[in-house]
């Protein structure tokens, strides 16, 4: 089935637009850490099967985005943090992100609605001043993320968060069950890497028992960070398992 310049709500204006989005300047901060493996199978969502401890907390600055479906519109910016943990499914392995934050709604909107991300609207700042990158997720009054990135030497083993592993669950409108309840698998495309280097950082995860639980996670090693600057193209995922058939 060929793709189609899929339309979103409302009708007259869609919060976001038909795919794919090319992301020309992008600037990313990742902090491989050790974790409490009690607290990574307690967020890991079924089916996936739990694989390591060793987890990634990352803040992106996404300072223009444009949408190439639609010549023209204005490109975009926004700023993201996150956790991705290792999943595995059916044989394969990849990452799976367990929490997301962005600072705009037609961020959150699509990665919702078309790969089932789990993002939320934060506040999420990116302060980079010479070596360092200061990076504060913000939500209801919690300090979820708080990053400090700071170049220099660092050895460490990467863990394989890629392709993503994303559950993507829509309530029907009654309550008896999903309209959709899907794995899906998403690539980047065109990746292209300008830019990267190594550093440490002091991480902190927060949160309540009630709403973004971070700190359940239990960071016990921060084994090494990195900066990349990149650029890609983000387009549509695949149907890897349709969990209402399963």
């Amino acid at each position: 089935m060929s793709q189609q310049l899929l339309e979103t709500i409302p009708h007259r204006s869609p919060l976001f637009k038909p795919l794919p989005r090319h992301y020309a300047e992008f600037e990313k901060i990742s902090v491989i850490c050790r974790a409490s493996e009690a607290g990574v199978r307690r967020a890991l969502p079924e089916p996936f099967e739990y694989v390591s401890d060793i987890i990634e907390v990352f803040a992106y600055y996404c300072p223009k985005v444009v949408d190439m479906a639609v010549p023209g519109a204005p490109a975009r910016s926004y700023v993201e943090s996150g956790v991705a943990i290792q999943v595995a499914v059916d044989g394969v392995t990849g990452g799976h992100v367990l929490y997301e934050y962005v600072t705009t709604d037609d961020a959150m909107a699509p990665g919702r609605e078309i790969w089932g991300y789990p993002k939320k609207v934060a506040d999420v700042s990116w302060d980079k001043n010479d070596k360092t990158i200061i990076s504060r997720t913000e939500r209801r009054g919690q300090t979820l993320i708080d990053i400090e990135f700071t170049e220099g030497p660092a050895s460490y083993e990467k863990p394989v968060l890629q392709p993503r592993l994303q559950i993507k669950k829509i309530p029907r409108a009654d309550g008896l069950g999903y309209d959709v309840h899907q794995i899906v698998l998403n690539k980047l495309g065109k990746w292209t890497l300008h830019e990267t280097s190594t550093g440490t950082a002091k991480l902190k995860l927060g949160g309540t028992e009630f709403m973004d639980p971070l700190y359940e996670l239990g960071v016990v090693e921060v084994l090494g960070a990195e900066r990349i600057r990149a650029e890609f193209e983000l387009g549509y995922g695949e149907i890897f398992k349709d969990l209402n058939k399963a």
